[in-house]
C-alpha cells in the first residue's frame, strides 16, 4: 500500500513541481514579480549607463542584457524538456541513468525528487536532494540554487517541525549560494503558501541585511500593501528606504513603489508619488511615460487626457516630444475620438515648428 504521503502534491513543487516534460515551473521562481515590469538584480552592481523609471538599465555595448539571458535560459529549458520527451523516465533506474548523463541540470534532479514525492518516497526525495548538491559543478551556481529552493519547499510540505525543517535548509543554502536569493526564494515560498506571519518577519530581516537593495525595500512595500497596511505605515517604510538607499535608486525606488500603489488599489497615493516626483525631475520623460500607463490601466479618460496636456507642453528635446506625441496619438486613436485626434496632431505639428 501507497503511504499517506502520496496523495500529497509535490513540493512547490505544490502546483508547479510534477515530473515530466511539461514545464520547468518545477522550479519555483526565485524573484516574485513586482509588477509587469520585474526588474532584475542589476541595480544592485556598480552600473553604467542610465536607470529608467520602470528599473531597466541602458547597459553599454556587449554587456548581456537581462533579455538575452533570459532568452539563452528559455532555449537551454527546450533542450531540457525534449530530452525528457523523447522517454520520460518512469522508474527510479531510469532517474538515474538520466541525471548520469546530465549532472548539471537542476531540472533533471528536481524532477527527479518529484518523481520520489509522488510515491510517497519523501526520504529518498531528500537524498536525491544531497546527492545533486554534491554533483552539480560548483560553477553552475544557478543550478545549485534551484536544487536548494526545491529543497526548501520540500521541507515546507513535508518536514517535521515545519519550521524548523525549513530554517535548517535555509541556513544550509545560505552558506552556498548568494544570499539574497536565498532570502528572496524563501520570502516568495513563504507568500505562496500563505505563511505571511513568518513573510513578514522574514522581510524585516531583510530590510536591516539588505538594507540598501533597491529590490528588498520594494517587496516590503509590495507585501505591505497586499495585506492592506494603512497608508502611514507605507509612508513609514518608503522614509526607512529612502534614508537606507544609495541617492542613485531612490528615483526608481519611488516610481517602483507608486506603480505598486496603483497595483495594489491605492492609485491616490501613486499619483502623489509621481507627482511629487516630477515636481524634482519634469524633464523625465520615462517618468511621465510610466506615470501615463498607470493611469491609462486605470482608465480614467478625463484625467488621463490632462496627464498628457501637461506631458505635452514641456519643453523638451525633439526625440523625447516625439515620444509623448506618438503615445498621447496611440491612446486617443484607440479611443476612436477624430475630433482629439485632430487636436492632437495639431499640437504635434506646432510643438515640432517650435523646436526647429
Amino acid at each position: 500500500m501507497r503511504p499517506p504521503q502520496a496523495s500529497r502534491r509535490a513540493p512547490d513543487m505544490p502546483r508547479n513541481f510534477h515530473p515530466g516534460p511539461e514545464r520547468r515551473a518545477s522550479v519555483p521562481p526565485l524573484q516574485v514579480s513586482l509588477d509587469e515590469h520585474e526588474g532584475s538584480d542589476q541595480e544592485e552592481g556598480d552600473q553604467k549607463g542610465h536607470e529608467t523609471a520602470n528599473g531597466t538599465v541602458r547597459k553599454r555595448d556587449g554587456q548581456l542584457t537581462g533579455k538575452k539571458r533570459k532568452q539563452s535560459e528559455t532555449e537551454i529549458s527546450a533542450l531540457e524538456e525534449r530530452a525528457l520527451q523523447k522517454g520520460v523516465p518512469r522508474t527510479p533506474d531510469e532517474f538515474d541513468k538520466l541525471v548520469r548523463g546530465s549532472p548539471d541540470s537542476s531540472f533533471v534532479w528536481i524532477n527527479y525528487m518529484a518523481f520520489l514525492v509522488d510515491l510517497g518516497e519523501v526520504e529518498k526525495a531528500r537524498s536525491v536532494a544531497e546527492r545533486a548538491l554534491r554533483t552539480i559543478n560548483i560553477r553552475e551556481e544557478q543550478e545549485k540554487l534551484n536544487v536548494w529552493v526545491a529543497y526548501i519547499n520540500l521541507e515546507n510540505e513535508y518536514g517535521s517541525p515545519r519550521e524548523d525543517a525549513v530554517k535548517k535548509i535555509f541556513q544550509r543554502a545560505l552558506q552556498y549560494c548568494d544570499p539574497k536569493k536565498v532570502h528572496l526564494a524563501l520570502l516568495g515560498m513563504y507568500e505562496r503558501t500563505e505563511q505571511h506571519q513568518l513573510a513578514d518577519e522574514l522581510l524585516g530581516r531583510m530590510t536591516k541585511r539588505f538594507k540598501t537593495s533597491c529590490k528588498i525595500w520594494l517587496r516590503r512595500i509590495q507585501f505591505s500593501l497586499k495585506q492592506g497596511k494603512h497608508v502611514e505605515y507605507i509612508e513609514s517604510v518608503v522614509n526607512r528606504a529612502l534614508l537606507s538607499l544609495p541617492r542613485r535608486k531612490r528615483i526608481r525606488f519611488m516610481s517602483q513603489t507608486a506603480i505598486l500603489e496603483f497595483k495594489y488599489g491605492v492609485p491616490e497615493q501613486g499619483r502623489s508619488r509621481f507627482e511629487l516626483i516630477l515636481r524634482d525631475y519634469p524633464k523625465r520623460t520615462d517618468l511621465w511615460s510610466v506615470y501615463l500607463d498607470q493611469e491609462i490601466r486605470l482608465g480614467d479618460t478625463e484625467v488621463i487626457r490632462a496627464l498628457f496636456e501637461r506631458a505635452t507642453c514641456l519643453s523638451l528635446p525633439r526625440a523625447n516630444m516625439q515620444s509623448l506625441f506618438k503615445k498621447f496619438h496611440g491612446y486617443e486613436k484607440r479611443q476612436g475620438n477624430e475630433e482629439i485626434i485632430e487636436h492632437v496632431m495639431r499640437k504635434a505639428t506646432e510643438c515640432a515648428k517650435s523646436l526647429l
